[in-house]
């Protein structure tokens, strides 16, 4: 196969592309994964004290972290794909 310049600048921007829109979506997630994981923690404890309190607080890495792995799961998924 013969290499084309033209071609592999079309690929690499249309990555990028891809990569853009990608990266969006990941971020809003990774924004409202935790804010809202915060919500229910604060429906179902109730917090009444600050223990309470550290228990919803605890909440948004827990949450973060679940979103990161689910990314990375995904990530490797599509990368071992055929």
């Amino acid at each position: 196969m013969i290499y084309s310049h033209r071609a592999h600048k079309e690929a690499r921007r249309r990555d990028r592309e891809a990569f853009d829109r990608r990266s969006k979506r990941m971020f809003w997630i990774g924004l409202t994964v935790p804010v809202i994981a915060c919500a229910i923690s604060v429906l179902l404890i109730r917090p009444e004290s600050w223990l309470d309190w550290a228990a919803v607080i605890a909440s948004v890495p827990a949450a973060s972290t679940g979103a990161a792995i689910v990314f990375i799961v995904q990530d490797r998924k599509k990368e071992s794909a055929p």
